[in-house]
C-alpha cells in the first residue's frame, strides 16, 4: 500500500507554480462569484443612484469594466501558469510583475465590492477617478499578461499531440 510521502511525491506537492496555479484558479472563482452577485441584485436601469453623488453615478459602469478586467486577467493568468507548468519552464520577471499588478488590482477590486472594512464606501467617495486608476492598473496588468502568454505559447501541433497522449482514444 502507497504512504504519504509516495502520494506527495506522484502529486508533486512541492512545485511553488502548481500551488500558485490552484490559489489563481480559487481567486477566479470567487471574482466570478462576487462579479455574478453584484449583477444579480438588480439591473442597471433599476438600480436607484440618485442617493449617490453625481461622481459617484458616473463611476457605476465603469466597476463592469474593472470586473471584465479582472477576469480577464486571472484567465491569462491560468492559461500562461498552465503552459509554464506543462512545458516545465522558469517564470520571467515581465510574468511577476504582471502577477503583482493583476493581484493589486484583485484586491482592490474585492474590498471594494464586498465593501470590506468599508473600502467599498471609501472607493465610492473617489468619484470616477478611484475606478478608472484600478481600469489602468488592470489594463497594464493584463496586457504584460498577454504578453507573457504569447511569449511561450506552444504550437497547436504540439497541443494538439499532447491532447492525443492524454485521451487515446482520440484518432487522427
Amino acid at each position: 500500500m502507497p504512504g504519504f510521502d509516495d502520494l506527495r511525491d506522484s502529486l508533486n506537492t512541492g512545485n511553488q507554480t502548481l500551488w500558485l496555479l490552484i490559489a489563481t484558479a480559487v481567486a477566479t472563482l470567487l471574482t466570478i462569484q462576487t462579479v455574478e452577485s453584484a449583477i444579480e441584485v438588480a439591473w442597471p436601469h433599476q438600480r436607484r443612484t440618485a442617493r449617490l453623488l453625481p461622481g459617484q453615478r458616473r463611476a457605476v459602469p465603469v466597476w463592469g469594466v474593472v470586473g471584465l478586467l479582472v477576469l480577464a486577467g486571472g484567465l491569462l493568468a491560468l492559461m500562461t501558469l498552465g503552459v509554464i507548468l506543462w512545458r516545465d519552464l522558469g517564470s520571467t520577471s515581465n510574468q511577476r510583475l504582471a502577477g503583482v499588478l493583476l493581484a493589486a488590482g484583485w484586491l482592490v477590486f474585492m474590498l471594494a465590492s464586498l465593501n470590506w472594512l468599508g473600502f467599498g464606501r471609501l472607493l465610492r467617495e473617489t468619484g470616477m477617478i478611484g475606478p478608472l486608476a484600478l481600469c489602468a492598473l488592470l489594463l497594464a496588468a493584463d496586457l504584460l499578461l498577454l504578453v507573457a502568454f504569447l511569449d511561450i505559447v506552444p504550437e497547436f501541433d504540439d497541443v494538439w499531440n499532447a491532447i492525443k497522449d492524454l485521451l487515446p482514444f482520440i484518432g487522427d
